[in-house]
């Protein structure tokens, strides 16, 4: 049974155009959904320095010394970006003694794949 939301909207649809209760709910859904995960992660892979992070690990997993040193980038800016990374669940880290080692997700890993194919 459509609900009458439905109804309404498939009365403002020209009457010519045909289209099937079924579709019109999915692309309802999809337009009323959440989108907050989704901006979060294209936020996430839309910087330059947080790409470069994402390739990086792609070779090994990385204390954040290694980042610093070669990006010449402060620490605090860069824990800035690995937050961001690691909040979209790109990558995750482990401390080893005084070390924060990072390295990706399977989602990290998808993602670079996908970026760089």
């Amino acid at each position: 049974m459509r609900d009458k939301s439905l109804e309404r909207l498939s009365s403002k649809l020209p009457p010519d155009y045909s289209i099937s209760a079924d579709v019109l709910e999915k692309v309802r859904d999809i337009v009323e959904a959440e989108t907050k995960k989704t901006l979060k992660f294209l936020q996430a892979i839309s910087h330059p320095t947080r790409l470069r992070i994402l390739r990086a690990l792609g070779i090994n997993e990385l204390c954040v010394c290694v980042f610093v040193n070669l990006m010449k980038i402060k620490y605090s800016k860069l824990s800035y970006h690995l937050k961001i990374l690691k909040d979209a669940g790109l990558v995750e880290f482990r401390k080893e003694r005084n070390f924060l080692i990072y390295r990706l997700t399977n989602l990290g890993r998808k993602v670079l794949k996908d970026i760089e194919s």
